[in-house]
């Protein structure tokens, strides 16, 4: 910069044309150029070569630390190597012997435990059998006695229906011979009292019958004489009152007409059910006697058609014995007796036909003393 203000003032002070001052100044600027440019050069030149140099050096000392750090961990890894191969021997050494100890110790473990094992199995199968055979002997026990309570209920019921037959039988007539003279008693003074009554009834009937004539000749005449107007509109009454009365009937024969149908249905299942359980009843009870026959038609009468056969089986061995067996063991069976009702059923057909004689001779004197009276 200096030397370049140096040149501009040389420049200056001489006493040179403008085109001298630009020919010399550009000759100056092309040297200069070139001197920078081959100062450059050298510059770079030389810096080249420090660079190799000194790169040369670096690769020298790494190659030289690379060397000598690897000589290093190669040996170090040889005796690391060496030392591991020793330890790897040992462990294999140590382990073998801690392998034979484990596996003895293991051996005579599980020898122990697989001969408790084998005494346990036999200890359960002992016991499995001594519980099978207590079950069994338990259970036939059982089945003992409910075989044997089942039977002697079946004869206590036998015994009870015999009993209450005997009962029945006496109480029938008892009530047939109380019943029988309280009719007669109340039949009587009934009797007694209608004919009184009846007299006087027939006595008041003449009298009625003797002014309901007269009263009916008068009324026909008098329809007669002075009500002839009158005959189209009682026509027409009648014939409306007719009507009615056809109306209702129908209304009524209709009704009954059902009614005689759901009537009919239930007496045809009825009959069906009642044809079916007597032909099964006289196939089961046709090998019985007389008394075993009446005795096994009480005891099924309340059971349904389709178990007469199982209820016959379960009562014939009772039904058969005559003597009741008495059972002398620990447990008592308490049964309730189960009454039958019968509703206004007759006992006895004997007690019901004498009671209807008595009512119908009442009725049919009744009836004869009315026709005697002129009464309808």
């Amino acid at each position: 910069m200096a030397e370049t203000t140096t040149f501009n003032d040389l420049l200056e002070s001489g006493n040179l044309s403008e085109d001298v001052k630009i020919s010399i100044q550009e000759a100056w600027e092309s040297r200069l150029a070139e001197a920078k440019d081959q100062l450059t050069a050298e510059l770079r030149e030389e810096f080249s070569q420090r660079f190799e140099h000194d790169k040369q050096q670096v690769v020298e000392a790494m190659d030289k630390f690379i060397t000598e750090s690897l000589t290093d961990e190669l040996a170090e890894l040889a005796e690391d190597k060496k030392a591991t191969v020793a330890e790897r021997v040992n462990y294999k050494k140590a382990v073998s012997e801690h392998a034979n100890v484990l596996n003895k110790f293991i051996t005579e473990t599980l020898a122990s435990e697989v001969t408790e094992l084998k005494a346990d199995r036999t200890a359960q199968s002992e016991n499995f059998a001594k519980l099978e055979n207590f079950v069994l002997e338990a259970v036939a026990d059982e089945i003992k006695e409910f075989h044997a309570d089942k039977r002697e209920l079946a004869e206590k019921k036998v015994q009870l229906v015999r009993e209450g037959r005997t009962q029945l039988a006496d109480a029938k007539k008892e009530f047939i011979r109380r019943a029988a003279d309280k009719v007669e008693a109340t039949i009587s003074s009934a009797l007694k009292n209608e004919v009184s009554q009846f007299k006087e009834d027939i006595t008041k009937a003449r009298e009625n019958e003797f002014g309901r004539r007269i009263f009916e000749a008068m009324a026909s005449e008098y329809g007669t004489s002075y009500l002839n107007e009158n005959t189209e509109v009682r026509k027409l009454k009648a014939e409306l009152t007719s009507l009615k009365g056809e109306i209702s009937n129908a209304k009524v024969s209709a009704e009954k007409i059902a009614e005689d149908k759901k009537l009919v249905e239930s007496k045809l299942r009825i009959s069906e059910d009642r044809a079916t359980r007597t032909k099964v009843m006289t196939d089961l009870l046709a090998p019985l006697s007389k008394d075993k026959k009446e005795l096994m038609t009480e005891l099924l009468e309340t059971v349904k058609t389709e178990k007469l056969e199982e209820s016959f089986n379960k009562y014939l061995p009772s039904v058969i014995n005559e003597e009741v067996s008495v059972r002398t063991k620990k447990a008592v069976i308490n049964e309730s007796v189960t009454s039958e009702h019968t509703g206004n059923r007759s006992l006895d057909g004997q007690t019901g036909s004498t009671n209807e004689e008595i009512v119908d001779s009442s009725v049919v004197e009744i009836d004869e003393l009315r026709k005697l009276a002129g009464l309808k």
